[in-house]
């Protein structure tokens, strides 16, 4: 009987250590922090820094419209017959914009906090400010009045006016960056390697298109981050 007592006691004693070595275990694996599982998201600013070389922007049909091309502190923009219709020039902070003739057609200067104004050849006034606006971006102009706004999507970025109507998306697939207007037919793309919120500034229409690609080229490649080329 007493040799069952003490068969009996170690059994129970070596299945309370197993129980508690399990839950400690269990405790310890559920305690232990967790890398969230990594998701699959539109190329962004963040992902795709920099020009990469010429970005050709081409129409639905496959014709060439335009192409930025990067310079040496800079890019310039060309039509599709390679007639160059803007410069794009860094001055320290600011993103000098001219014309052909080399006459300032405006300056993008980047704040502290990320927002981008865009001022007039002279840089006496300030005539569009793109800022951040919660996930997205607002597109304001002199007076303070919105004129776009952008939200970013799962395969890009939506693009609305001032009254918060669509007017465009970007959409991010396969290694092509593509705008397309409401109904969804594409307007440009391109095969660069684009961030959405760069490329939702072609939909800004209000906006001429040198300064329009001025901010494209500020946020796709600021100053700390384009490399210089011939």
């Amino acid at each position: 009987m007493m040799g069952m007592g003490r068969s009996f006691i170690g059994c129970s004693l070596a299945a309370l250590v197993s129980v508690t070595g399990c839950t400690q275990s269990g405790e310890t694996e559920a305690q232990a922090p967790r890398k969230p599982a990594a998701q699959a998201r539109p190329v962004d600013a963040a992902d795709a820094v920099g020009l990469q070389g010429t970005v050709k922007f081409k129409e639905d049909g496959g014709r060439e419209r335009f192409s930025l091309k990067p310079k040496e502190n800079g890019a310039k923009l060309v039509d599709a017959e390679d007639r160059e219709l803007a410069r794009y020039k860094w001055k320290g902070a600011s993103l000098k914009v001219s014309g052909p003739d080399d006459v300032a057609l405006g300056y993008v200067v980047g704040s502290a906090g990320g927002a981008l104004t865009v001022r007039d050849g002279e840089q006496r006034q300030v005539r569009f400010t793109l800022a951040r606006q919660g996930a997205g971006w607002r597109l304001n102009d002199m007076k303070g009045a919105l004129l776009y706004s952008v939200w970013p999507e799962d395969e890009g970025a939506r693009i609305q006016d001032g009254a918060g109507a669509d007017v465009a998306r970007v959409k991010v697939r396969e290694g092509k960056v593509s705008l397309r207007d409401a109904e969804g037919r594409t307007l440009l793309s391109t095969k660069s390697l684009l961030g959405a919120e760069a490329a939702a500034c072609l939909a800004f229409e209000a906006v001429d298109l040198p300064l329009r690609m001025a901010l494209l080229f500020h946020l796709q490649a600021p100053p700390s981050t384009e490399p210089s080329q011939p």
